[in-house]
């Protein structure tokens, strides 16, 4: 996905690249010369689209191996408590997470400022206040040092640079969640092919994420096994004719399935088939959306409800589903807040809300990075970009990790600022 930002303060796409993903398996990378080969495809559609040269890209990041932890860490201050609390000194609560302890083979991905105290009184934003005593309470988000780097290693032999990784959920949240629901409290469920992703955001911010290994294949590969056809076809019935509440099926529907060479053909009624389909989304997706929640200390305060969104949001009836399930109001989400009204048709599908916030993402990141460059650049001097310290050849091995928890800080600074 490639685009900039207008005069109108809006996100425009100039094109993007959409290839089959071939060598990825819920969200884990098991085939890296098919992953490599899908990003260099996708890269050159994006580029004879969009007429612009690529040369860096930031990466979402979901899977089987994401987790995540809840750290609390308090400060006492040497400074006298009179003193108004400055952003430093939120900033070193943070960065001491880079001395947690986390099993040798995780990195952080992710570091969500669920809440603050000082001196005892909660506040979501502890600069400005006075006090001796700052706490804070921290959703740190890893994932396996083995997968990240699999990830890395594709987009290089790609011959591109990594910018940044960020959790998808948090991107989609970026495309697809206005800035009223943020506030208030909305459950983000992001439902994939490989994997289902979860996001709570609360006060603006989000406050709790979960990845669920499981996604819309996951329910094509049961009617797969059940109906014993290939994935393809059964892809294609769970489109055509699939629904997640029976009641909604056509009774009366005989649904004709070919079988292989000298079978007789085999038919399902479209009442079956909503029963496979709503068995599987009820325990796959449902109700581990529903402990995400009830575990996060969230679930009284999301006043603004479900969001679905993802390509497998689409699935008929999926919405009635969970508002039953969860007893809240549920939308479907679509990337519409940030960008032009004028957004190509087809982009404007839930499966392409985590590429369109990723897009967003990008452009935020990169105006933060400007502000910084020219607030140290002298009038006189030419405000061209320099490379950064440590950045090589295009695909060279840009050091990555290093300033990590300082881009995490600088997001979530920037995060509640963001224009719906």
């Amino acid at each position: 996905m490639v685009g900039f930002r207008n005069e109108d303060d809006k996100i425009e796409v100039l094109g993007y690249g959409k290839v089959e993903s071939t060598g990825v398996q819920h969200g884990v990378i098991y085939n890296l010369n098919q992953t490599t080969d899908g990003i260099i495809k996708s890269k050159e559609i994006a580029e004879n689209r969009s007429e612009t040269e690529l040369g860096s890209v930031y990466v979402g990041v979901a899977g089987r191996h994401i987790k995540s932890s809840e750290y609390h860490h308090a400060i006492k201050r040497k400074k006298d408590s009179d003193e108004i609390i400055t952003q430093d000194e939120v900033d070193k609560m943070i960065d001491a997470l880079q001395n947690a302890l986390l099993p040798v083979d995780e990195k952080i991905i992710a570091v969500i400022p669920q809440r603050y105290k000082v001196d005892g009184f909660e506040t979501s934003d502890p600069v400005g206040h006075i006090g001796s005593i700052i706490e804070g309470n921290f959703q740190v988000v890893t994932g396996n040092e083995v997968e990240i780097n699999k990830i890395i290693r594709c987009v290089r032999d790609a011959k591109l640079d990594l910018e940044d990784i960020t959790l998808e959920p948090l991107a989609s949240g970026l495309s697809c969640l206005s800035k009223e629901e943020r506030e208030r409290g909305v459950v983000l469920v992001d439902i994939g092919g490989g994997t289902t992703d979860v996001a709570i955001y609360y006060k603006g911010n989000p406050v709790y994420t979960q990845v669920i290994p499981f996604g819309g294949n996951s329910i094509t590969k049961d009617i797969a096994s059940v109906c014993r056809i290939t994935d393809e076809l059964a892809e294609k019935l769970k489109v055509n004719y699939g629904t997640c509440i029976e009641d909604k099926s056509n009774q009366n529907n005989r649904i004709s399935i070919p079988q292989f060479q000298g079978l007789e053909t085999m038919q399902i009624t479209e009442p079956a088939l909503a029963k496979i389909i709503y068995a599987r989304v009820k325990d796959y997706i449902i109700k581990p959306v529903k402990e995400a929640v009830e575990s996060s200390s969230y679930s009284s305060k999301l006043m603004g409800g479900v969001v679905l969104t993802g390509g497998g949001a689409m699935l008929r009836h999926l919405k009635e589903l969970f508002q039953y399930e969860l007893v809240r109001p549920t939308r479907i989400g679509r990337p519409e807040f940030g960008f032009v009204n004028t957004l190509q048709t087809d982009l404007k599908h839930p499966m392409y809300s985590t590429a369109l916030g990723l897009l967003k993402y990008a452009v935020m990141e990169n105006e933060i990075e400007q502000m910084s460059c020219d607030t140290t650049v002298e009038p006189d001097q030419d405000t061209k970009k320099e490379p950064k310290s440590g950045d090589k050849e295009k695909g060279g091995s840009k050091p990555f990790w290093g300033n990590f928890l300082k881009r995490c800080k600088e997001f979530f600074g920037q995060l509640i600022e963001a224009t719906a």
